[in-house]
């Protein structure tokens, strides 16, 4: 524990090590028999998500394309392109199925995932206009998976409320807020208990949202459908491009960062740590910011690494030999994808199967509101979240004319201040001299850096750090 929190108290130290030795004796006296009846083995950070509320497993993308909703088309057409997204890359993604809906308390094992009974077919639902909602199977057959034909199948349901759905054995996959019931971007798949993938578009930008549970997906499948979707929407017009890319009554407002072209995420990473620290005075319940940032591990070698299951790396704002550096970044990286990071072997023993769901998240708020052990629940839930998605064209036009698509995803538990996510979204090319990018970065905020004028003192210092830190262009 001291090699690895040098800048603990010792209590806090002692603490963890006690806590991780009780778990560590839980297991042993304890082991888990069923953990899992969808994947063979849970990685750490199933392990992880599986302890964790719907509310904080949600990743979201935000597409500004001025869908055009009048007609009410858009819902069907969007639920045809997902269906046939989820029939023809079963099997592709590591740990990542999508023929299972999610289960609440009166879940068995520690997965809340659910396989579902029939896998022929994806269960779908929108919001009535009158109430409750309609629910419907999609037969994954080609004949099926036209707008038509999922809009016939639609107005043939009843609607129903979901406890009636649930007492019929209907556990909806995917939900459409047709009716605009929902009014955050962030919370469209929670209308119902079960749903995995949630999608809304905003009424006074136009744009598509799409909220996942990030235990069913990890970021390159959410970005894959999320393209797939956007390609069949029909359009009236362009979004606005305002700077912030969700409507005005979101509560977790989404404001859009721009980012120089030759900046290294390096350099990104202590940016944004050095930015949340001069923006964040006074409300981080620390001295010493954590960020956690996504890895793409090493393994397994039979699967291609953009869908491997994440690794989490923990950067801290400062180490016993100073502030953070590119070059220590890059070493905590490379070695989260080798090894797993510095907390694998902690969470592994904190979120054993063998422990009942709930105790770790707990313990983690138990943590957080206790002076002198806030820097444990710090340290693993981070007051900052780093995570970049990269696609790929194939020339500069086409990087050019790429339309918009930002993402964000868990934000910082409030319960140890809040903090900021910062997810960028790279395109790039290859040209004769060089890599060419664009990125897409978007920004939000939990606890305190709700705020709209939070986040914007985020963005103002982290421009200012980048463009530091940025190389000049070549002459």
């Amino acid at each position: 524990m001291a090699h690895k929190f040098p800048h603990f108290l010792p209590v806090a130290r002692q603490s963890l090590a006690a806590l991780v030795g009780f778990c560590d004796g839980w297991q042993r006296t304890f082991p888990a028999s069923r953990v899992s009846g969808v994947v063979r083995e849970l990685t750490t950070w199933e392990r992880f998500l599986s302890t964790e509320p719907r509310s904080r497993r949600i990743m979201l993308t935000v597409q500004p394309l001025g869908v055009d909703t009048t007609t009410g088309a858009w819902a069907a057409i969007l639920l045809a392109q997902v269906a046939r997204w989820h029939r023809d890359t079963r099997g592709r993604r590591y740990n990542q199925p999508t023929d299972v809906w999610l289960a609440g308390l009166g879940r068995e094992g520690l997965d809340a995932r659910q396989r579902v009974s029939d896998d022929s077919v994806l269960t779908v639902a929108i919001t009535d206009e009158g109430g409750g909602l309609r629910i419907s199977r999609l037969p994954l057959e080609d004949s099926h998976l036209n707008p038509e034909a999922v809009a016939r199948l639609l107005a043939a349901s009843a609607p129903c409320t979901p406890s009636e759905a649930r007492r019929a054995g209907l556990h909806p996959q995917v939900v459409v807020d047709v009716a605009g019931r929902g009014r955050s971007a962030w919370r469209s798949h929670l209308l119902t208990t079960s749903t995995w993938l949630g999608a809304r578009v905003d009424p006074g930008t136009g744009s598509l949202e799409l909220a996942f549970d990030h235990l069913v997906m990890d970021g390159t499948a959410m970005m894959e459908v999320s393209r797939a979707i956007a390609a069949a929407m029909p359009r009236k017009h362009r979004a606005s491009s305002d700077e912030w890319l969700t409507g005005a009554e979101e509560p977790t407002p989404l404001l859009r960062v721009e980012l120089p072209e030759r900046l290294d995420f390096r350099n990104l990473a202590c940016a944004s740590l050095l930015a949340l620290e001069r923006s964040g005075a006074g409300l981080l319940r620390g001295d010493n910011p954590t960020m956690l940032v996504p890895v793409l591990p090493d393994a397994p070698a039979s699967v291609a690494r953009p869908w491997r299951r994440i690794r989490i790396a923990v950067i801290p704002a400062r180490t016993s030999q100073g502030p953070v550096t590119p070059e220590l970044v890059s070493t905590l990286l490379e070695h989260t994808r080798r090894e797993g990071g510095v907390l694998e072997d902690i969470f592994s023993t904190l979120y054993s199967p063998a422990l009942p769901w709930w105790m770790p998240s707990l313990t983690t708020h138990g943590f957080a509101f206790t002076p002198g052990l806030r820097q444990v629940a710090t340290a693993l839930c981070g007051n900052a979240l780093l995570s970049k998605i990269t696609i790929e064209v194939e020339d500069e036009a086409a990087l050019e004319r790429y339309l918009p698509i930002y993402f964000n995803t868990m934000r910082p538990l409030p319960a140890v201040g809040g903090g900021v996510a910062l997810c960028v979204t790279e395109v790039l090319c290859a040209t004769r001299k060089g890599v060419r990018k664009r990125f897409f970065g978007a920004i939000a905020g939990s606890g305190p850096f709700t705020a709209r004028e939070r986040l914007t003192a985020f963005r103002m210092e982290l421009e200012r750090e980048v463009s530091r830190r940025a190389p000049a262009p070549a002459s």
